[in-house]
């Protein structure tokens, strides 16, 4: 099983990029979920993926256009421009340098696409832990559960999440649980968290939001129209 210890160094490790723990802050900033206007997207996540990559470094460039101004020595820099320096007007230019769509490279792009889908796909398991739960509690072996019947519930898991064999043939669980003997008890907690983090680490390209919530997406319309109702 992953240690606390080693969960804390792999925090600790993430943050030393500058540019990841600046990522990763600003998609935990919002607390509730919100989609955008006529869409399933979540709107930091749009954010993340459309915005922020031209928005950050333009931030940037504007505090460190900011600072030489007030920091420069006297008669460095005309007064004129000072007077005339407009933050808003800065940044729009800067934005239009610097627009995605006409071919600019933007250094954060890739990070933040990155973390965006990261981060769905650990919301999918932090809001879908209780649905899963109720699965795990009406299999025939969840009273007495042990390192034997794990392989045997990541297929009902799978089967339950519409993910046409992708969880079974991707989730290597074994490495986690070397040291556990084969009648041995394995909580729900400590199995949902390999599962969580395995699927939502960095390293982990195979599988994507959209396959984990393969059966939202096949909900029947009527089925979705009840629960929206409801």
């Amino acid at each position: 099983m992953i240690e606390e210890e080693e969960d804390a160094e792999l925090d600790m490790n993430a943050y030393n990029d500058e540019t990841v723990g600046l990522v990763k802050t600003l998609l935990r900033v919002q607390s509730n979920i919100v989609n955008i206007p006529g869409g399933t997207e979540h709107f930091d996540i749009y954010l993340a993926k459309e915005i922020y990559p031209a928005l950050v470094p333009g931030l940037e460039e504007l505090s460190r256009e900011i600072d030489r101004l007030v920091n420069s020595e006297e008669g460095e820099i005309d007064d004129s421009i000072k007077q005339r320096f407009n933050p808003c007007i800065f940044l729009a230019e800067y934005l239009m340098r610097n627009n995605p769509n006409h071919g600019a490279k933007l250094q954060y792009s890739q990070t933040f696409r990155e973390y965006a889908r990261i981060e769905k796909i650990r919301r999918f398991f932090q809001m879908k832990k209780q649905k899963i739960y109720k699965h795990f509690c009406i299999q025939p072996y969840q009273a007495n559960f042990t390192k034997r019947h794990i392989k045997d519930y990541v297929q009902a898991l799978d089967g339950f999440l519409q993910m046409d064999g992708k969880l079974i043939a991707n989730f290597k669980y074994e490495p986690h649980y070397e040291e556990v003997g084969m009648e041995e008890n394995v909580q729900f907690e400590d199995l949902y968290e390999v599962l969580t983090k395995w699927a939502a680490n960095p390293d982990q390209l195979t599988l994507s939001f959209e396959d984990f919530a393969a059966a939202e997406d096949r909900q029947k319309p009527e089925d979705a129209f009840k629960k929206l109702v409801l």
